[in-house]
């Protein structure tokens, strides 16, 4: 049985006009066929079908090599059992949980890049608000800091002026972009594709002139068990911070991931852990970025107190 039923010929005819706005100079053409079976389920078919179709690739040794932006966005948006679409329905899983104000708890867990010693490795890791924790952990690593976020479940109502804002982003759509893009609001202007970071920075770069206050956020989802990095726009609203992601929701409905009650204008504020203003690294050691992982609990006890639980 072929690996991946679910590349759809016609799907992807339609998908393909949208990536291929971006200019070739921003591909990385790396990813070679056993990688493309391993990480994103593309049988050697699927490769051929991708090719025939016209998505962008390279020659290789072993045959066609891929940019791995272009596979993430053909899987997560022809694929309904890919890993986004995996991780983002545990986004819905908690939103819809029934139940008030919800407080989270996110551990920073890492590990040593050069064990075998002896000595404790220092780590620097990036905490709310736009602040910094230093700290010592043996090279075994571990559990290496925790916050907590209390969040919210209601949100004031949005002014005429920020739905107007909003309602002008309905023509674009949601395409993950390079890193070398990901922060052009520009590129989102002229092309109307773009993902969650340069839809942010537009929002936020349209708001002054709308008498509206708004600012960019980073963070992380804090959906258990585990968080996922991402980026939002937030505008200040009766004294309140909140969270605003219109495009995202467009394309989350698109795919079924989120029922028709969440509509594009409804903030997904109450999983949003915000962590800054600007995207950075949140865990270095010695002073190089190295991969980290954020298990996610939610506290039982809400605001009250209670055990952290892991879900």
């Amino acid at each position: 049985m072929t690996a991946t039923p679910w590349l759809d010929r016609q799907a992807l005819d339609a998908l393909l006009p949208l990536i291929l706005q971006v200019p070739d100079a921003h591909r990385r053409f790396e990813v070679d066929g056993a990688t493309a079976a391993a990480e994103y389920q593309l049988d050697g078919p699927g490769v051929d079908t991708l090719v025939a179709a016209g998505l962008p690739s390279a020659p290789g040794a072993d045959g066609p090599l891929f940019d791995a932006t272009d596979l993430r966005n053909v899987t997560t948006h022809l694929d309904p059992r890919s890993r986004g679409r995996k991780v983002l329905s545990w986004w819905f899983r908690e939103l819809e949980r029934p139940g008030a104000d919800a407080r989270y708890r996110m551990d920073y867990a890492a590990r040593c890049p050069d064990p075998g010693h002896d000595e404790p490795c220092r780590y620097r890791l990036a905490v709310p608000e736009d602040d910094w924790h230093e700290t010592a952990a043996p090279a075994a690593g571990g559990v290496l800091h925790s916050v907590t976020f209390d969040r919210p479940r209601t949100w004031p109502e949005l002014p005429a002026a920020l739905l107007d804002l909003l309602a002008e982003t309905r023509h674009i759509r949601f395409l993950w972009l390079p890193e070398t893009l990901r922060e052009a609001s520009g590129f989102v202007r002229d092309t109307g594709i773009g993902d969650c970071i340069g839809v942010a920075h537009l929002l936020v770069e349209e708001a002054g002139s709308r008498g509206l206050t708004a600012r960019f956020s980073y963070g992380r989802s804090l959906t258990p068990p585990i968080s996922a990095s991402h980026s939002w726009a937030e505008f200040l609203v009766d004294g309140v911070w909140v969270p605003v992601d219109p495009v995202l929701l467009d394309v989350l409905r698109q795919w079924g991931v989120a029922g028709p009650q969440w509509h594009r204008n409804r903030s997904l504020g109450a999983i949003l852990g915000r962590v800054g203003a600007e995207r950075r690294d949140l865990v270095a050691h010695a002073g190089q970025p190295i991969q980290a992982k954020f298990p996610t609990y939610r506290d039982t006890g809400g605001r009250n107190g209670g055990l952290a639980t892991r879900l």
